[in-house]
This record gives structure tokens, sequence and C-alpha cells, in this order.
């Protein structure tokens, strides 16, 4: 009897000693994986009251404050009050910083003037100040987005000739869906002028001439033609057809030129096919070398890679065109959870990309609507944010932003609520297991294929209209996300990236 008790007892023991080392091995285990998650809220507004209101408002139930306030960008002092008032709550800390200022001189002119030098200046002093609990800089904001749906987007720089001009550098910008190519200080005779070229996607190339200067002591009639010419306009079309049309100011009038009488234009023209061929995109591939070039141009200006060398990550949010978003150089990537638009589908494009380019990825919850209460519910945004940690988001934040500067706080106490909800429900919780629905499948769309996927007769790149894939890649996309939901990862083809092996099941766009 005396045995038998000592044998249980000794069950016992072992079965509480493994029950606590289990234990144990969940809280460690845990511990580490919510150390690599941040959720928070951003503050978009002027004041470094308002600022630190609502970080004592969330600090028990956040960790991570992004101060994303154009106002504030460039106030030292402001960013320093409220990052201290921050990491002493016990939260990290995150700031925004545009690419350049906006600067209009006494005669009003725009001057968009760079900070890059500064932006770095600024970002190693905050890692210094605040060490671990300085995450990173907010760079730009949706650089797909604005490409995709942009009235004008500076993107590149090119080289240009404009008829029977020497080369020059010019500046490449997007202007609705026409790529416009810049370039000043261009000479002809004795006159300088500027020169905006406009290569549309029905084909047409449109040149704009206008002249600055003339050189009054040359009596020539090249030059006293050009004197008297204040601009001109150059039409291309794709039948190989070419007009010009100059203004003359000392006639009043127009001098039009076309088929039948373009031989007494006095300048030389270049062709229809060897002006298409300087239109720095005219295929997809362009499109995306030139879009990763401009980002990493911008990474440059602020020394991107010193900063990583000093743990400070680099991040924007964005709501299309995630794969080179990467490409660009963005350490980490937010998909914006808004307009009604899938969920699943933003997050399987953003975490196929980070998985697939080794990156970080996470969400951000944004407007549903245009008008107040511009946010989506309390119990919406809080499925939002569980789908997004249960799917392997390492940051989840919600954008706090009116266009009222008198109130640009939108939370309302339902949002409040739910991240708490979400913090002891959730992230606080062994239960739930942070990236346990993970990615059994994946599509795989063509090679840089920028198409904005938010309906079937969306823009490719900003610049033309759906083509004859789309209504295909379409329905994949909808049957896709039918059947895995958000264990799909939607990625594109590329030879750095091979989708070999690291999926259960391998879907190609095309695939019947």
């Amino acid at each position: 009897m005396k045995r038998l008790t000592m044998f249980i007892g000794v069950i016992l023991l072992l079965v509480l000693v493994v029950g606590l080392i289990i234990t144990c091995y969940t809280v460690f285990s845990y511990t580490a994986n919510s150390e690599s998650f941040y959720v928070g809220v951003t503050y978009c507004g002027n004041s470094v009251e308002e600022a630190k209101e609502l970080v004592f408002k969330v600090k028990d139930y956040t960790n991570l404050f992004v101060l994303q306030s154009w106002y504030l960008q460039r106030n030292t002092t402001a960013l320093e009050e409220i990052g201290d008032y921050v990491v002493a709550s016990g939260l990290n800390y995150a700031v925004y910083s545009s690419d350049k200022i906006d600067y209009y001189d006494d005669n009003g002119y725009y001057y968009g003037i760079s900070v890059g030098s500064e932006t770095n200046t600024w970002a190693n002093t905050a890692k210094e100040r605040w060490q671990e609990h300085f995450i990173g800089i907010y760079y730009r904001d949706e650089p797909g987005g604005c490409l995709l749906d942009g009235d004008l987007v500076t993107l590149d720089k090119t080289i240009l000739q404009i008829n029977d001009m020497a080369v020059s550098t010019a500046q490449v910008t997007k202007f609705n869906e026409t790529i416009t190519v810049y370039s000043d200080n261009n000479t002809r005779g004795n006159s300088t002028f500027s020169s905006r070229t406009m290569f549309g996607n029905n084909g047409e190339i449109t040149i704009v001439n206008t002249f600055n200067e003339q050189n009054n002591t040359d009596s020539s009639l090249a030059t006293r033609t050009l004197r008297a010419r204040s601009s001109e306009r150059i039409n291309y079309y794709p039948n190989g057809t070419i007009t010009v049309n100059e203004y003359v100011i000392s006639l009043r009038r127009n001098n039009f030129y076309t088929t039948e009488n373009l031989t007494q234009y006095p300048w030389p023209l270049l062709s229809y096919g060897q002006m298409l061929k300087q239109n720095p995109i005219q295929t997809y591939d362009d499109a995306a070398q030139v879009f990763i070039d401009m980002n990493q141009d911008f990474f440059k200006d602020i020394n991107k890679k010193q900063l990583n060398t000093q743990d400070v990550l680099v991040f924007t949010a964005d709501y299309g065109l995630y794969w080179w978003d990467y490409k660009g150089g963005y350490d980490v990537v937010l998909a914006e959870l808004a307009w009604n638009h899938s969920d699943v589908q933003q997050i399987g494009l953003v975490r196929g990309a980070a998985n697939l380019q080794g990156k970080s990825w996470g969400t951000i919850l944004t407007w549903k609507y245009t008008h107040p209460p511009y946010l989506a519910g309390g119990e919406e945004i809080f499925e939002q944010m569980k789908l997004s940690y249960e799917t392997g988001a390492e940051y989840v934040l919600i954008f706090n932003y009116s266009e009222n500067l008198t109130n640009p706080n939108i939370l309302q106490e339902e949002h409040f609520l739910a991240l708490e909800r979400f913090w002891n429900d959730v992230v606080q919780n062994p239960k739930v297991v942070h990236g346990g629905v993970k990615a059994e499948a994946v599509l795989v769309l063509p090679k840089n294929y920028g198409w904005g996927m938010r309906t079937p007769n969306d823009k490719i790149w900003g610049l033309w209209p759906a083509d004859n894939n789309s209504s295909e890649i379409w329905d994949q996309i909808q049957n896709k996300t039918d059947q895995y939901g958000p264990k799909l990862d939607i990625v594109f083809e590329d030879s750095i990236y091979s989708v070999a092996g690291k999926y259960h099941n391998i879907y190609q766009w095309n695939q019947k």
C-alpha cells in the first residue's frame, strides 16, 4: 500500500514538473513572439500636447506610437518632447518624414527642397536618444498608390534629344496617364528654350518648346525667324504624320506646318520612330525599373544603408505595387486595409512579397469612408487587426487622420475599446498564435504586371488601361481567394525570387 502511494506520488510529481516545463516553454515562446509584434496608432495633427494625450490614452494596450505629422516633422523640439513622453510611457516610437519640404519664394514660385541629409542626421540622433525604442522612419507615403492614381508624379532622369538639338538630361514625370519629359536650357541658334515632351499611351507624341532668350545682335534669317517665335507645338502621330504649330509674336499669328508644307519648317525634325524610341517607359518592365530606381534615389538622399547599420528601419504604407516597394528598398511595407477592398487580397499581396524577398510586413487600418466617421466600426477594426496578427503581420497600425486640422483625430471610443480588446484577447493570449495562419498556396502573376487590382478595369502602372490578360487574372484572384482565403499569397514572376519549394500548391495566372 505504501509502495502504491509512493508510486502515485512520483507520477503526480512528474506530471507537475512536465506541466511546469510546458508552461514555461509556452510563456517563453509567447514572450519572444510578442516582442516582435507592434500595434499602435498614428497622430497626424500639429499639437504636442494633443499627441501626448493620445499616448496617455493608448499606452496600456499598445506598444508603438507613430508621429505621422506633416506639420511637426521638422520641429526637432516637438519630435523630442513627444518621443521622450512616448518612451517614458513604455512604448516604441517612429516618425514620418517626407522627401522634401514645400517652399514658396517672395514671387510665389514653388520649390521642393530636399531634406534627405537632415532626415538622416535626425534619425541617428533619435537612435542614440531612445535606443531600441526608436523603430525607424516612416519615409514618404504611398509611393505605389501615387503612381497608380497620382495626377503628377516625379519619377526619374533620362537622356533626351529634341529634334536637331544635342542630347540633354531631362526629368521624367507621370502626368495623369501620360509620360512627360521636361528639359531646360536647350539651345537652338542663339536662343535657349525649355521643352516638354509628352508620350501618350495612344502612341501620340507632343513636344512643346517655349523660348526664353533671343540674341538681338544677330540679324541672320534663321535667328530673326527664331526671335520672332515664342513657342511651338510639334505633334507626332503613329501613322507617321507630323504637324508643327508655331506662334510668331511679331506677326501675331500662327504658322501651321503639316504634310503638304512641312519642308518649309526651318529646323530639322526627327521621325516618329526616332522620337518613340526616346520614351523612357514603353513597357511594363520599363515602368517597374523606373519605379525601383526612383525609390532607390530617394533612399540615397537619406543614406538608407547607413541608417540600416544603426538598426533604423525605413518603412511606408501603401495600397498597391508592394512587390516593387520592396524591390526599391523599403524594409517594411504596411498594406492599407481600406475602401472596402479585399483584406485577404491585400494581405496575400504584401505577405507574399515580404516572404519571398525576406522583408517584414504589416497592415494599417485606414479610411473606409471619405467622410466622417472615416474609419470602420469597432468590431470590424478588431477583426481586421486579428486577421493581420494571425496571418503574420509584424506591425498593425490604425490611421488616425482627419482633413480638419482643428480636430485631426478620428478615433472614437469604440476604436479604443477594440484596440484594448485586441491587446488583451489576442496579443496577450498565448492561445492565439501569431502567424498561425500560413500561406498554403501561391498565385504567380506575370512579371512586372503592376496592376492596381482593385477592380477588373483598374490601371496598370497608372499609365495603361487593363489589358487582354486582366480579366483572366482577376478571375484567378477571385477563385483562389475564395478557395484559400487568408492562406493564399499572391506574387509575381521574378528570376531572383523563386516560389519553388516554398508552397504546397503553386498556381500560375494562366493555368487552366
